[in-house]
């Protein structure tokens, strides 16, 4: 492990993805711990961790980030000392808050409801992300948590939990090894912390306005679920026509 990205989801955590690959580090966001390791993260959370855990299972990845694992920054920081850290920040809280709501309503839809009866792959990531938001929040951000019913609390916690978290990173890592870092600065001060060359590339600028909403949905394991819930909607429906003409021959034969 050498970059450990501490910044909350929707603090540019999918820009960082794209910019540390292109730097040349393999990444791991949240589709890839999820395909790795959702067993594991279902045993943590419902039996507990330790450092040793995140050492076995994280040692030959160059970096991490996003949910869940910006909640295990100390860990790993822990069992990689010469990890660096990356604090991602947005202006102020209001941005952050507001960007993050937008992409939770932008990711609820109708498929929320079905799916869910349809792939079983659907229920562990569902699980997978219940309890990654649990962690830090406290709470389902999903159609099915309480930010429903009561917005003016989620909204509340949610905020006081950003400013826990940065406030929590920047006075626990030691200076030497973190960056408190705005995507909007680009490639400078990023590469000058990770000690790399500034590309000659534009800085990236990804998950405007929610699209990773739409990308997600080439993750493999989305696109997994969704052959998944096709192929048992598929068998449902012969089912239901094989039957329906069954009950009707049986009824004309009686």
């Amino acid at each position: 492990m050498k970059v450990i990205c501490a910044g909350m989801s929707k603090s540019g955590t999918k820009t960082l993805h794209v910019a540390l690959e292109e730097l040349g580090y393999s990444v791991y966001d949240f589709p890839e711990v999820f395909d790795n390791y959702e067993k594991d993260f279902w045993r943590f959370t419902s039996k507990g961790w330790t450092v040793e855990d995140f050492r076995q299972r994280f040692e030959n990845v160059d970096a991490v980030v996003d949910t869940p694992m910006f909640y295990f920054w100390e860990e790993l920081a822990e069992a990689f000392p010469d990890a660096k850290v990356i604090l991602m920040t947005r202006d102020n809280v209001e941005a952050w808050y507001k960007s993050s709501s937008k992409q939770m309503r932008v990711l609820n839809g109708w498929h929320m409801y079905y799916y869910p009866f349809l792939s079983s792959t659907w229920r562990k990531y569902f699980v997978f992300g219940t309890n990654a938001c649990l962690l830090p929040f406290g709470y389902w951000t999903s159609v099915y948590g309480i930010e429903s019913y009561w917005p003016e609390t989620v909204e509340i916690i949610s905020k006081q939990t950003y400013r826990r978290h940065n406030a929590h990173v920047v006075h626990s890592c030691p200076k030497n090894r973190l960056l408190v870092y705005n995507c909007k600065e680009g490639w400078e001060p990023l590469c000058e912390f990770l000690g790399k060359p500034v590309p000659l590339t534009r800085f990236p600028w990804i998950n405007k306005g929610g699209e990773i909403a739409h990308l997600m949905w080439e993750a493999p394991f989305l696109k997994r679920a969704r052959k998944e819930m096709i192929t048992n909607l598929s068998i449902l429906c012969v089912t239901g026509i094989v039957g329906a003409a069954l009950c009707f021959q049986f009824k004309i034969f009686k």
